[in-house]
């Protein structure tokens, strides 16, 4: 049996802050199993969620800078979760995603800041980083990532689909196959319009709950020539930013219309991909099959409600944990998984020529691996 203490880190599209989740995972017989032992998530200040925002259109030397300040960071952030909860000795390692800046697959590239090596000498612990690039390198899209936890972690559903900046789904098609891709903007949109409220986010979905959705900016939204490109695909922050935000602020329509047809837009989308999936990959619906919803729009009840409205299937919201830390608890196994070297990234996911073991690891000054 393997067994490893890790510190997982995630950091999303969304910037609202960083999940932390430590946990015990232990490998049996090539069963993988977890328990969360503490776990917090550090909202980023204003400077900081700023700084990300507008690190890609900044030059060279500003984005090697904010990839090693942002490191130095992460590594301090952690320092306060190891001291308040005691595990500097407890904890094997710590598996760090970063922060997306850049992703552009088709052209063999894609960037997660928050220098691995800075977040190692600040706490001392190995750090295990880099998750995307080999798949990237290998020809695949470099994500998603989350389908190899879902395998192991997270078994009996068909579908899984993570309602975050962005929104991204799998499907568990065989014991040999899995696929996933990401469908279109959520939260990354849905929180830029209620920041026009002056509010944060939409808590429950409230605001778009009392809007009525626009036929007019829904079928303009619904345009966009990535919803018809077949899978393996993916979408970045830079997407939403420059090609559908547009169109929502070109709408006159008030604010709580605008949140009520990008809700009604996100769950036609979704129902949209499950039945291409299904006839894709020549799926039978038995009338049992469910799927898990986590990330934040999971808390958002108004669009939980209209994607039961239009999914086929049953969906099922989980504890608050789970939807809160499910990639950050990802991201730690996806780091025991390249420590014991074995496959952390799927070729039936990503597109990429095989199977690939993606992660670099950098030495602690205080443990090693």
């Amino acid at each position: 049996m393997s067994s490893y203490k890790v510190i997982g880190l995630m950091s999303g599209s969304s910037l609202d802050g960083l999940d932390i989740a430590y946990c015990e995972f232990k490998e049996d017989g090539g069963k993988w199993s977890y328990e969360v032992l503490k776990s917090a998530c550090i909202p980023y200040p204003v400077v900081w969620q700023l700084r990300l925002s507008k690190l890609v259109l900044q030059n060279a030397i500003n984005y090697l800078k904010t990839h090693f300040f942002f490191g130095h960071y992460l590594g301090n952030l952690v320092n306060d979760f190891i001291e308040e909860h005691g595990i500097r000795d407890e904890a094997d390692f710590i598996a760090s995603h970063g922060q997306t800046i850049f992703h552009q697959p088709e052209n063999k590239l894609t960037s997660q800041i928050g220098d691995g090596s800075a977040i190692a000498a600040e706490t001392g612990l190995p750090v295990v980083c880099d998750f995307r690039t080999m798949d990237v390198a290998l020809g695949g899209q470099g994500t998603p990532i989350v389908p190899i936890g879902e395998k192991y972690l997270y078994p009996g559903y068909k579908f899984y689909l993570n309602l975050g900046g962005i929104v991204n789904i799998s499907c568990h098609v065989s014991e040999d196959v899995q696929v996933a891709f990401d469908i279109c903007a959520a939260n990354l949109a849905l929180n830029a319009l209620a920041r026009d409220l002056n509010a944060p986010y939409d808590a429950g979905g409230e605001f778009a709950a009392s809007g009525q959705m626009n036929e007019d900016l829904l079928d303009n939204l619904n345009q966009s020539w990535y919803f018809e490109k077949d899978y393996p695909k993916s979408l970045s922050g830079g997407w939403v930013s420059r090609v559908f935000m547009p169109v929502i602020r070109r709408s006159n329509i008030n604010t709580e219309d605008k949140l009520n047809t990008v809700c009604e837009h996100i769950a036609l989308q979704i129902a949209k991909d499950i039945n291409y999936i299904q006839t894709k990959e020549n799926i039978s619906f038995k009338g049992d099959e469910q799927m898990l919803v986590t990330g934040g729009g999971a808390l958002n009840k108004f669009l939980v409600e209209r994607i039961q409205s239009h999914s086929p299937i049953e969906l099922v919201v989980p504890e608050e944990q789970t939807i809160q830390f499910k990639e950050a608890i990802i991201i730690g196994l996806a780091g025991a998984l390249r420590v014991n070297k074995q496959p952390n990234m799927l070729s039936s996911v990503t597109g990429s020529s095989q199977d690939n073991i993606g992660g670099c690891i950098y030495q602690g000054t205080y443990k090693t691996l």
